[in-house]
């Protein structure tokens, strides 16, 4: 028996400064991890709505096919759901995903997730 397992991103285990490279079907965000223990991030997208910088939650992620079915990570095929003090905005699904960050001793780490 084979069980595929699909790549994801789980904020809370990601340090406080990581950076998030999310492209989507039509959009692209970049989200800076604020204190990620809570989900809160800078988010940041080619969209006009968020083309300057602006301090949300990440709520979730979920299916357009089965709304009611809820991650609480970020994972290809699935569109992030974030909270910002004036409602909330869902991504279009989450085609690829990369990270970076910077270790303790100054050097820089980058990698793709899907």
């Amino acid at each position: 028996m084979s069980t595929d397992v699909t790549p994801t991103l789980n904020l809370k285990s990601l340090k406080k400064g990581t950076v998030l490279f999310l492209e989507c079907e039509s959009d692209l965000y970049e989200i800076t991890l604020l204190q990620p223990e809570h989900g809160v991030v800078e988010i940041s997208s080619n969209l006009p709505a968020l083309r300057q910088g602006t301090v949300g939650q990440f709520i979730c992620s979920v299916q357009w096919s089965h709304p009611g079915t809820r991650l609480n990570v970020i994972q290809q095929g699935w569109a992030a759901i974030f909270r910002f003090c004036n409602g909330e905005y869902q991504t279009q699904p989450v085609v690829s995903a990369s990270i970076r960050g910077k270790r303790t001793d100054g050097s820089r780490w980058s990698y793709e997730v899907f």
